[in-house]
């Protein structure tokens, strides 16, 4: 294989597989290199990694003197197409003895290669049907979700986000058992009826594809297969492998009702709750006392000393004090852009609800997040 390419296109696509790439010594070598094969048209190139959980693709335009396959070690192509000059030609030449001649301006590299028939083949899409939706709207709906996945690598149904479709309506929910995020959009055609739960890791790496193209108006292509999410877009393919077991019931979760539905400005919430924390103890409860027009918001037992702060709020009922994670309020505060936010709260013992105020009653943007309480 020879092929001639410039180094900005093959360090983006170098790049962008190292979050997926093995990093580590296995007993599978060929896992730790990139697969870098000609496309047919002689005018583009695809580049592969895989830790077999998940596999990204990328195809990137390149002038194809000579088709064929080789593998490199990711790393070390990475350092060096990073140590070249931005807009310099880079050639990659297949020589004998398994060795690639790396040119590019006066600096010259040869790396051994290891055999391509040895790479993992990417999983199949080839019988199961595509469901399209903008890439944005899926962004989106990651972004308010994804945060809430637990971090505790035991609970393995959790270490994801499930999504399921139900009447034209596509939902994606996290969890770490102390709050819950639900984002549900209109989505005709989603067939998804009995729910997958997708990876942290693999959501991961989509949000970053999907963030590279932020400014475009593109489709995702979404498979499911029996064990493994795939993506495409227009010069990506990403494949994951779905986390099995059962998702919680995370029905039971949402209060069916509340005795107070409280308007607060967002940032104004946010800023106050970021200066109170400051003085949280290690528990990082924060408490909620809602007064009339008034929420204030307070915390004691640290060594450091306490805070006090009130901001405005439409709260017209009996004064009411509930305890909340303050991290689990500020990332979900971080994470919204509405001005407003609706607070619900039925008494000290019930979960509360975040939701952004004046969304639509339709499930267009429906969005529901759960805290439990702590104990005050």
């Amino acid at each position: 294989m020879e092929i001639k390419l410039q180094r900005d296109l093959i360090f983006n696509a170098i790049q962008s597989l190292q979050g997926v790439v093995e990093t580590k010594t296995t007993s599978m070598p060929i896992l730790q290199n990139v697969l870098i094969e000609t496309l047919s048209g002689k005018k583009s190139i695809s580049i592969s990694g895989t830790n077999l959980d998940i596999s990204l693709k990328g195809n990137i335009d390149a002038e194809v003197i000579k088709t064929g396959k080789l593998t490199l070690n990711a790393r070390k192509l990475f350092d060096i197409i990073r140590e070249l000059a931005p807009g310099a030609i880079v050639s990659l030449v297949e020589e004998e003895n398994q060795r690639v001649k790396i040119e590019g301006g006066n600096a010259k590299f040869s790396l051994p290669s290891l055999p391509y028939s040895d790479f993992p083949t990417m999983p199949d899409k080839a019988e199961t049907e595509p469901h399209k939706i903008p890439s944005k709207k899926l962004a989106e709906m990651i972004k308010r979700t994804m945060f809430a996945i637990s971090q505790d690598e035991t609970r393995y149904t959790y270490n994801g986000v499930f999504m399921e479709s139900e009447n034209q309506i596509l939902r994606l929910v996290a969890t770490d058992g102390h709050r819950l995020a639900l984002i549900e959009r209109e989505e005709e055609g989603f067939q998804l009826a009995n729910g997958v739960i997708l990876h942290k890791k693999g959501l991961g790496e989509l949000t970053k594809l999907l963030q590279a193209n932020e400014d475009k108006e593109e489709e995702v292509s979404v498979f499911i297969t029996e064990n493994h999410a795939i993506f495409v877009t227009a010069n990506n393919e990403l494949s994951a492998r779905l986390i099995e077991g059962e998702f919680p019931k995370y029905q039971q979760v949402i209060p069916d009702g509340h005795q107070h539905n409280v308007i607060i400005d967002r940032n104004d919430l946010l800023s106050a709750l970021r200066r109170v924390s400051l003085f949280s103890s290690e528990t990082r409860l924060v408490k909620f006392t809602f007064k009339k027009e008034i929420l204030n918001l307070s915390t004691s037992g640290s060594e450091f000393g306490e805070a006090d702060e009130s901001v405005e709020c439409d709260f017209k009922g009996k004064e009411l004090t509930i305890g909340f994670n303050y991290r689990y309020c500020t990332d979900v505060l971080s994470i919204l852009t509405e001005k407003n936010i609706v607070v619900e709260i039925k008494d000290a013992l019930s979960p509360g609800v975040f939701r952004p105020s004046g969304e639509n009653s339709s499930n267009d943007d429906k969005y529901t997040y759960v805290v439990m309480p702590m104990r005050v």
